[in-house]
Order: C-alpha cells, then structure tokens, then sequence
C-alpha cells in the first residue's frame, strides 16, 4: 500500500508540474553574422527558456553543423566533410561559418542545461565540394571523389551518387550538387553513423533533427534515418502548400512538417490590409494542415528560406501561438525585428510574441485543445482553448483583420473553467495608431456567454481576471 500511495503521489506531482513546452525556436537566419554565432544562442538560452513568468521554449533548431564546400562562409547547406564540425582546417578555415566544434559543444550543452531540446539541421538530399573523377555509369566526371576529407570519415566515390550501377535517380536533384544514393555505396550507412556521431554529447550532443529539402529523397530514406538515429522527434521540410500531401509524408515518415499551406493562408491574411482576405481560411482543411492534423503540424511565420508575410506578422504570430499544432518562432523576428515585446504593433505589457508564449504554456498548459466559437465573418475570428485546472484555465481568442475598426462578438464559450468569471485580456496588440489598447474586461455568464473584442488589425487573448 505504501508502494502505492507514492505511486499516486507521483502521479500527482507530474499532474501539477508546470509544462514547459509546446514552441520552438528557430535559432539563426539567414546570412546570420559569421564567426561567433554559436556564441550567441548560448547567451540567449537562459532568456529563451524563460521568456516570461516562468515560462518558454522547449525546442531550439541549430543551422547545419559539417563544414561545407565554401568553408566559414556558408550557411552550411553544401556538406562536405560531415564530421568536421569546426574542428578540422580545411576548405579554409577551421571554424564553420557559426563556429568551432567547442563553441557548438557549449551551446548545446547550455540549452540542454535548462531542458531545451537541440535540433540538428540535416541536409539528406546531397553533397558538394568533391573532387573530380570519371564516373563510369554518367560517362563522364563527376565532382563525386570525398576520399581527401580532414576526418577521414564518409569517403565516399561516384557509385554512393546518382547514377551507379544501382539506379539512376531519385525524386530530384538541388542546384545541380552531387544527388546521394541511399540504395548502393555507403551512403546508407555512414548517413546514420554520423547521425549517431551527432548525438554524442563528446561530438554534439543533439537529440532531433529537421530534414532539409526532403522532396529530394524517398520517404523511406527520411523514414530510416530518423528511426535508426534515435527515434527522436523530428521535422521535415516538405515545401508544398498541398496539406494532402504534407499529410501523407508525415504519416509515411513518422516526422512532423512544416506547415506550408497555412503560411500562405496566413501570409495572403496578413498582407491584405484592406481586410478582404477571408480569415476563417485558417481552419479550413484544405488552407491550414494544422486544421487538418495538428499532432504533425509545425506551424510558423517566417523562416531562414521565406519571410514574405511583411505586414501585420503580429496577427499570424498570435494565430499559431494560440492555435493547435506546434508552433516555431523565427529567432530574427523575435530578436533583430524587436517582435519580442511586439515591435512595430507596439510595446510593453501585453504586447509581443513573450506575452503570447505565456498565454499558451500559462492558460493552456502548452497544449491548446481548440473550441471554435465564431467562423462566420471574413475579417473576425473567435476561439478558444479548454482549461485543464484554476491555474491554466484556458483562454477565448479573437482576431480582427478589419483596418480601421474595433471588432466584438457574443460566443458561448464550452469552457466551464471560464463560466461565472470576469475575463481579462492578456495579451492584445494592434497596428493601427491609437488602438495598440488592452481591451476592457467581460463578464462571462454561468452558461458560457461573453462578449469578446480585438482592436483593428489586431488580436486579443482572454482569461480569468486574477491570474
């Protein structure tokens, strides 16, 4: 019996410890500054994990690791030598263009420090910086030779490259880089060593990964090399707007996707300030594969390839970090665009991308389970997230895309943690000039209704007054 009660007590504890999760980082740019950039996401650590009250990230994505053909200038999507992290002077320089092996080694060993879970950028797809040789099967030379790399490791020919005497190609080629066969040579192997290499903390230390350019490969080959690498939580980037096809990848390849579809659905949202864009596109199926499967869905703004919502990003970032599936911030929003505290939308209490994670980890505990109240308008959206105890009660999301005016609706919220209670707005923001307001607070009766408000062009997050 004793066995048992603390049995319980365990269970108990668990139940009430806070859950820190549910965001991600993206940590770098693009054409980030070179030198010393491992440096500084190791001093940002501690401020990610702890963005505001407690609570934060719990994924961080690193840049690709292997020093590339062009050495310390490249953003390291042209691998060479895969083992050399920094450590090896060759293609000229020692250190990658982020830094060298024992500034990655303390990075990620600072954010593992405070429960942060390190992602490595994998580039499965191809290869660059060989020297030349003749290649039988293609007739002519090839730039596939890698027997000269520092490590001594991966030394692979022209028959690890299509096309071998094995097969001729896979889905695509990028940029003309030499393609990686994974049905013939050692490509297979060696790919998931160095996987395994990287997960050492004496070498790396990782424990994920995010697939770049996977419409390159099979999805067996991603399949593989995430099972065989640990079995960790992984992202793939499966550039298509297609959430049929996101879909089918994911369930093909166990890995999570990026979420495409709703980046254009929320960019065609954000950029139309006129409000003419229909906002409830943001559930719809079709539009948003968070909508459709948000257990596989990485939603985000703006990444390192593609930052085309340029106005108003304040509304989508509300939208994906109140919404279901997983959200990524970018590291240049929050950080160099000062999105952070809200930026342009405003300052201060209440404003920014810190008071949103809050409302997400804090109201939500990190997991909203979406209730959608009103849909039926083209530029007011209503929903909320269930509560899971008094302390994270949940939340009543409204987002209004109208350009000049203050948008409300009445809803009944099914969230009886909301019910008899005043509710407050946490988190709020507005482009416009003059309205950047926190909304008044509203009275939720015993059977769910209230009635919610976002300023023009902005958001607003409700919960119970007092927290």
């Amino acid at each position: 019996m004793r066995k048992l009660g603390l049995f319980l007590a365990m269970l108990l504890f668990i139940a009430t410890v806070p859950v820190f999760s549910g965001v991600m980082m993206q940590g770098f740019y693009w054409n980030t500054p070179e030198g010393t950039w491992y440096n500084t996401m190791r001093d940002q650590a501690y401020n990610l994990r702890y963005m505001v009250g407690g609570y934060g990230i719990n994924r961080i994505w690193f840049p690709p690791p292997s020093k590339t053909m062009y050495g310390a200038t490249s953003m390291g999507y042209e691998p060479y030598d895969y083992y050399d992290v920094g450590q090896y002077n060759q293609k000229g320089s020692t250190r990658t263009r982020f830094g060298t092996q024992a500034q990655l080694k303390a990075a990620i060993a600072r954010y593992r420090q405070y429960g942060i879970i390190p992602i490595a950028d994998i580039v499965p797809n191809h290869r660059s910086g060989g020297n030349s040789e003749w290649n039988p099967r293609a007739g002519k030379n090839t730039w596939t030779d890698f027997t000269a790399v520092a490590s001594g490791k991966a030394r692979w020919r022209w028959d690890s490259f299509h096309p071998n005497n094995y097969c001729w190609s896979d889905p695509a080629v990028f940029a003309g880089m030499p393609d990686i066969c994974y049905r013939a040579g050692s490509a297979y192997n060696d790919m998931i060593a160095w996987m395994n290499w990287l997960r050492n903390t004496g070498n790396a230390g990782f424990q994920g990964w995010r697939f770049d350019y996977v419409k390159g490969v099979h999805t067996w080959v991603v399949k593989d090399l995430k099972e065989k690498t640990g079995n960790h939580w992984s992202v793939s980037e499966l550039w298509d707007a297609n959430t049929t096809a996101l879909n089918n990848f994911a369930n093909a390849t166990g890995t999570s996707v990026f979420d495409f579809a709703l980046y254009y659905t929320l960019a065609n949202i954000c950029n139309n300030g006129n409000g003419s864009a229909w906002l409830p596109d943001v559930f719809n199926h079709s539009k948003s594969f968070a909508a459709r499967n948000p257990m596989r869905a990485v939603t985000f703004v703006a990444n390192h390839d593609t930052d085309s919502i340029w106005r108003d990003k304040m509304i989508a970032y509300a939208f994906i970090l109140t919404y279901q599936g997983y959200p990524k911030i970018f590291w240049k929003d929050y950080f160099n665009f000062g999105l952070a505290n809200g930026g342009g939308a405003g300052s201060g209490w209440g404003n920014g991308i810190r008071q949103l994670v809050w409302a997400r980890e804090k109201l939500a505990a990190g997991s909203p389970s979406i209730q959608l109240l009103h849909t039926g308008s083209g530029n007011i959206i209503v929903y909320g997230s269930y509560g899971s105890s008094t302390a994270s009660p949940g939340y009543i999301v409204v987002i209004n895309t109208h350009p000049t005016s203050w948008q409300g609706r009445w809803v009944q919220t099914g969230n009886t943690r909301l019910r008899n209670k005043t509710l407050k707005a946490y988190a709020w923001s507005s482009s416009v000039s003059g309205q950047n307001v926190a909304p008044g607070n509203q009275w939720c009766d015993g059977n769910g209704w209230v009635n919610v408000w976002a300023p023009p062009r902005g958001y607003a997050v409700y919960s119970v007054n007092g927290l």
